[in-house]
């Protein structure tokens, strides 16, 4: 995706500071931009829309890249933080306040994003240029469509705020700098952010086409299938642990798989090998191109020293409880997918992996998060894609649809189901207890998505996150002693704190419990 420089003189205020790009959306001077023509072409339309994209790829903090791994994988039971912030060492240990950084950049990204997205829905229908109107696919316009993609992306930055945050301050205009306006309180209810995500969702279904025209479009760009997928794992967390729409998860679920563009790829590791980028089973992945302004930097954040010339500690070691969970499946398919071992050679000292040796703690066949390989890299520049929707994500939450629906023998009957397991060496799930199979596709889910964002928000839609990080325990050395910690979690910890940078600015913004 091309990016662009927006500049809007006195409309810099509407889009929250829409940067990231390199060139003029217009071509009028900046003092004399005004509302009326700050937009008047299809080129501009179409700039908007590289913003709104931008929003996901980097946006102002990186959430889709870098954020979103360690709020969920990390502060849940997949990874240690690793690394030297201290920031994300919090997150890892689940000490969180108000004022942590990475809780702050995620709001900021998220929002930030949605204004991008405001601006398009506000400023596309008011350019008066032909060609957006003539027609992109099946008698949608391209207009249309570009209304389309902008509120997808909203939805979909507003479901990450709701279920991080719970309720939420919801801003679907723009333009203007009244305090009214600006300083916006907290949604009453979840459910208010859930009806705007359903009413974005709707609108965009029927304005997406199910495939474009190269690959790279098809599964980086908003479509039929995303919007589905969206719906299907928002409904899984609306309402939940207890008063799921099940129905609709199934209904929205197996929209994604009876579409043709969409299979499961017969090898594991082919999702992750960049030898396959944007395979049949990508249903949107944020797109990057090495050695390039377009490029990802997380890998060099993961990868061991061999890989990167980095020889600083790297960050989102995988846990114990994670090898533990790939071991006790017998699951070295995808362990070997997810995980790299690097004998560091005392490089740096990690805590958790270390054995005596001459009589001092050695820290040998460390583990490293290896779903990004950068096997296309120029220094920090990688190309690794980063998914927000796969079908092996869908088909586990029709299972779990289909087992609460019809019990396990429906459930376990579903051919993509069974290929899930199958493909990694795997025996097909078999019981004829709901509970038990509830069970077992939780930690199906926990082994196919590592790293890929989703493991704390399973735990909490479940009503498990606290039985399962609360209890959990590993190894490690504490004051050059090799001993076993339990880690700790309270329940009002399945919301995180609101900023404080943001309640300074904004009056209106009450505090989560537990955070004050």
């Amino acid at each position: 995706m091309k990016r662009i420089y927006v500049l809007i003189g006195t409309l810099a205020s509407l889009a929250m500071g829409l940067v990231s790009c390199d060139s003029f959306l217009t071509e009028s001077p900046q003092d004399a931009l005004t509302e009326a023509n700050a937009f008047t072409s299809i080129k501009d339309a179409e700039a908007l829309i590289v913003s709104c994209y931008d929003g996901i790829q980097k946006g102002h903090e990186e959430y889709y890249m870098w954020y979103y791994q360690i709020l969920s994988d990390c502060f849940a039971d997949n990874a240690y933080s690793g690394g030297d912030d201290v920031d994300i060492n919090n997150v890892g240990s689940r000490d969180l306040t108000p004022r942590n950084a990475v809780v702050m950049k995620s709001w900021k990204s998220l929002y930030g994003s949605i204004m991008r997205c405001n601006v398009a829905l506000k400023y596309i229908p008011r350019i008066d240029d032909p060609l957006l109107d003539q027609e992109a696919f099946d008698g949608v316009s391209r207009r249309e469509e570009m209304l389309g993609e902008a509120s997808f992306l909203r939805a979909l930055h507003y479901f990450n705020l709701v279920r991080t945050w719970g309720c939420v301050p919801l801003i679907t205009t723009t333009g203007s700098t009244a305090p009214a306006d600006v300083q916006v309180a907290r949604s009453d209810t979840e459910e208010e952010v859930y009806t705007q995500i359903i009413a974005d969702l709707e609108y965009a279904l029927s304005r997406l086409p199910d495939r474009r025209s190269t690959e790279a479009e098809t599964r980086g760009l908003a479509s039929k299938g995303a919007v589905n997928a969206l719906f299907a794992r928002m409904y899984a967390t609306k309402g939940a642990p207890g008063n799921v729409e099940w129905e609709k998860v199934k209904a929205y679920s197996e929209a994604v798989m009876a579409s043709p563009v969409y299979r499961l790829v017969d090898t594991y590791d082919h999702l992750f090998d960049d030898e396959h980028r944007n395979n049949s089973e990508t249903i949107l992945a944020v797109q990057y191109i090495a050695n390039s302004t377009e490029n990802n930097y997380v890998p060099v954040l993961l990868l061991p020293p061999s890989m990167t010339e980095q020889n600083w500690r790297k960050y989102l070691t995988p846990s114990q409880s994670l090898l533990k969970a790939f071991e006790d499946e017998g699951d070295e398919v995808r362990r070997n997918s997810t995980v790299v071992f690097e004998d560091i050679n005392n490089i740096w000292f990690d805590q958790y992996y270390v054995r005596m040796e001459g009589g001092q703690w050695t820290t040998r066949d460390l583990p490293f998060a290896y779903k990004c390989r950068a096997k296309n890299r120029v220094g920090w520049d990688c190309g690794d894609l980063i998914y927000i929707f796969r079908l092996a994500d869908i088909v586990l939450l029709r299972a779990e649809a289909v087992n609460a629906l019809s019990g396990p023998a429906e459930a376990i009957a579903e051919p993509n189901l069974r290929k899930i397991r199958t493909r990694v060496g795997l025996a097909e799930l078999n019981t004829s207890s709901k509970e038990e199979l509830t069970r077992s596709l939780l930690k199906e889910r926990r082994l196919e998505l590592a790293y890929e964002g989703e493991r704390f928000f399973d735990l909490k839609r479940h009503g498990v996150a606290r039985s399962t990080l609360e209890g959990m325990t590993w190894t490690e050395i504490v004051n050059g002693e090799q001993t076993t910690v339990t880690g700790h979690f309270a329940d009002y910890m399945s919301l995180m704190p609101i900023p404080q940078e943001e309640r300074d600015r904004n009056p209106n913004l009450t505090q989560n419990p537990g955070y004050n």
